[in-house]
């Protein structure tokens, strides 16, 4: 018994880093905003910095839950959040708004898989009498991200650097 609970604790803790990254991203980058059209120019296109993310990450929201009860939640999970770091690591690398623009809709994808799969896999693993609680803890990610993203996009952008 204790071996299934720390294997669920691993299961939630990753579930939940999950949804705090793709969550937290855009509350760090609207804080950033005015450094990277700064740094990068394209004042006309800053726009799609975040508009790109949001769609990218709705259109592939129903995608990935329906592949994922096709072929398998973990399969989809760990695949978002590849291509949310992938997506992220090239963000870094933008040499202008429109290549930051085009990274942000990789992260986007990589999103629109973990948010979904993350709130289904807690409904699979939990029976109905928790799943209120555990859907409070999981929506209270969002709210945390929506308190620490701009904090931490500030301390970013004036310390380190937005690369």
């Amino acid at each position: 018994m204790v071996e299934k609970n720390n294997k669920l604790g691993f299961v939630v803790a990753g579930l939940l880093l999950g949804i705090l990254m793709a969550s937290m991203d855009n509350t760090i980058v609207v804080t950033a905003m005015g450094t990277i059209v700064g740094d990068l120019g394209g004042l006309e296109n800053f726009v799609w910095v975040i508009s790109a993310y949001m769609v990218a990450e709705m259109a592939g929201m129903p995608i990935f839950g329906k592949l994922s009860d096709m072929y398998g939640r973990k399969r989809f999970f760990i695949f978002g959040l590849i291509v949310f770091m992938i997506g992220s690591a090239l963000c870094g690398t933008a040499e202008n708004i429109t290549q930051l623009g085009i990274y942000r809709a990789i992260q986007g994808i990589g999103g629109g898989a973990l948010v979904p799969i993350a709130f289904t896999i807690v409904f699979d693993i939990f029976p109905p009498e928790k799943r209120g609680k555990m859907g409070g803890l999981f929506g209270a990610v969002f709210g945390l991200s929506s308190i620490f993203g701009p904090l931490l996009g500030a301390y970013i952008t004036d310390y380190i650097s937005w690369h």
